[in-house]
C-alpha cells in the first residue's frame, strides 16, 4: 500500500508541475528539461531541497515565453547529448524493443545506421553538400529531433538575461544543483549505458554533427555570454 500511494503521489506531483504556463502565478519558475541532460535528477533536487517551489516543467515541447516568468535551463554539451540520446533510443527501440513503434520511422533509421557515427558521416556528401535523406532521418530519432535549439532558440530571442535564474550543465550537474538549491545530490537518474567504442566519432562524423547542430552551440554560447555558464564548464561541454 505504501508503494502504491508513493507511486500515485509521484504522478500527482508530476501532473501539477506540467500545468499550462499561461496559468502559472506571476514570478513562477519554469524548468526547461532538455532531453538527455539530467533533468529528472534536477527535479529530484528541487523536491528534496525546496518546499513550495512553484515550477512548471517543460519537456519535449517548446517553452512559452512570459516576461513575468523565470527560467531554469538544464543543458549539456551538444555532442555528448547526441551520443547519449542515440544510445538510449537504440537500447529502448532496437535492443529491448520496448518502444519499437513509438515514433514513426525511428526504428528503421536506427537499424539502418546502428551507430551515431555512421549516421553523422552520412549527413553531408564528400563535396560538402547536404544529404537531404540523412537530414530527414536523423530528425526521426527522439531527443535528437528535440535538440537544444528546439527548446531555446525562440526563448533566448525574447527573454531578458535576468529571467534566466540558472543554467545547470550535465557536465557539472551535482555541483550546479548544490549551488542553486543547496541540495547535495548523489546520483544521476536515467543514465544510459555506454561503451567506449560506442562513443567513438570519426573526424568527419564529429565535424558533420557540429555543422548540423550549429544552433545548439549558438544557444549555449549566448548563455555563456550572459554569464549563466562558467568558463570552465562551457569549455568542457564544447
Amino acid at each position: 500500500m505504501r508503494k502504491f500511494l508513493k507511486y500515485w503521489l509521484g504522478l500527482y506531483k508530476y501532473a501539477r508541475s506540467r500545468v499550462g504556463s499561461s496559468k502559472l502565478p506571476t514570478g513562477s519558475t519554469v524548468l526547461i528539461h532538455i532531453g538527455k541532460c539530467g533533468g529528472r535528477t534536477v527535479r529530484d533536487g528541487i523536491e528534496n531541497a525546496v518546499h513550495n517551489f512553484v515550477t512548471h516543467e517543460v519537456h519535449i515541447k517548446k517553452p512559452v515565453y512570459r516576461k513575468d516568468l523565470k527560467y531554469i535551463i538544464v543543458a549539456r554539451g551538444p555532442i555528448s547529448r547526441l551520443v547519449s540520446a542515440f544510445q538510449w533510443r537504440y537500447k529502448l527501440v532496437v535492443s529491448d524493443g520496448d518502444q519499437r513503434s513509438r515514433f514513426k520511422g525511428e526504428y528503421n533509421v536506427l537499424i539502418k545506421y546502428e551507430t551515431l557515427n555512421d549516421l553523422a558521416e552520412a549527413l553531408y556528401h564528400e563535396n560538402g553538400e547536404a544529404n537531404s535523406i540523412a537530414h530527414q532521418e536523423i530528425r526521426k530519432i527522439h531527443h535528437i529531433r528535440e535538440d537544444i535549439s528546439f527548446y531555446l532558440r525562440d526563448l533566448l530571442s525574447r527573454c531578458h538575461p535576468n529571467q534566466i535564474v540558472a543554467v545547470l550543465m550535465q557536465e557539472n550537474l551535482n555541483e550546479d544543483i548544490f549551488r542553486v538549491f543547496g541540495y547535495r545530490n548523489k546520483i544521476n537518474r536515467h543514465r544510459s549505458p555506454a561503451s567506449k567504442e560506442d562513443k567513438t566519432l570519426s573526424e568527419t562524423g564529429l565535424k558533420n554533427l557540429m555543422r548540423f547542430f550549429e544552433e545548439d552551440y549558438e544557444a549555449l554560447i549566448k548563455l555563456y555570454s550572459w554569464g549563466k555558464i562558467d568558463r570552465e564548464v562551457i569549455v568542457k561541454a564544447l
